[in-house]
């Protein structure tokens, strides 16, 4: 079973959580396997590195609590509803006969080698995890899907993921969408609006232009005579 790293921990009992917060550390709680559920209380920064390294819901970690050591996987992480940060998390006791429910991370892989992209057209991505049962000691780190050779209108579906011996979707009887590439994005030239011009104003304008040629023709004949 592949651990991801260590993670510092100490036994506690109940008490004021807030205080527990104050000192750094995270209260949570371990189940699972043939121990009793157990209170402990883990490193704040220690925690965040861990998270902050990707795919923190499909690692096996391993708990060091106050010297005993626990590989657990991370179930859920219960947050403050202002701040965000992490209030109490919920790890699973795990072994190489476990089976765990992790999400996965999907990548699409050979994006420049799609005819499609390279038509000008877009990637849609409906799911970039997916979720599936496995044993705790063969969870993928990901699940790469190859473009080459997706036209526009292509669907890539579950049915293109590779999935390892004893791994099964928690979605079952369903070959469902995790991607399509889209046609190019045409945008709209909004049309100029024609100027209409009244009746009235034209017959102004055709006056004004027959008086000025009057006027014009008057200024000749007064030049003449002179």
């Amino acid at each position: 079973m592949k651990i991801s790293g260590n993670i510092p921990a100490k036994n506690r009992t109940k008490g004021n959580t807030s205080n527990i917060l104050k000192e750094g550390m995270v209260p949570s709680i371990i189940y699972g396997g043939k121990n009793k559920p157990s209170m402990i209380s883990v490193h704040n920064i220690t925690l965040k590195k861990k998270f902050e390294e990707g795919g923190f819901y499909s690692k096996v970690f391993e708990l060091d609590i106050d010297g005993k050591k626990e590989a657990v996987v991370v179930k859920s992480i219960q947050r403050h509803k202002v701040k965000n940060y992490p209030i109490h998390i919920d790890f699973q006791r795990v072994d190489d006969k476990t089976r765990v429910i992790v999400t996965i991370p999907i990548e699409f892989t050979n994006q420049d080698i799609s005819p499609g992209l390279k038509q000008g057209g877009v990637l849609n991505v409906v799911r970039r995890e997916l979720e599936l049962s496995c044993l705790a000691n063969n969870i993928p780190e990901k699940f790469e899907i190859s473009l080459e050779g997706k036209e526009i209108g292509d669907d890539i579906r579950l049915s293109s993921v590779e999935l390892g011996a004893g791994m099964k979707p928690t979605i079952l009887g369903r070959d469902f969408m995790l991607s399509t590439i889209q046609p190019p994005k045409v945008e709209e030239v909004e049309a100029k609006p024609e100027v209409e011009v009244e009746e009235g104003t034209k017959e102004a304008e055709g006056s004004d232009s027959e008086d000025n040629k009057s006027e014009d023709k008057k200024e000749e004949k007064t030049e003449e005579t002179k």
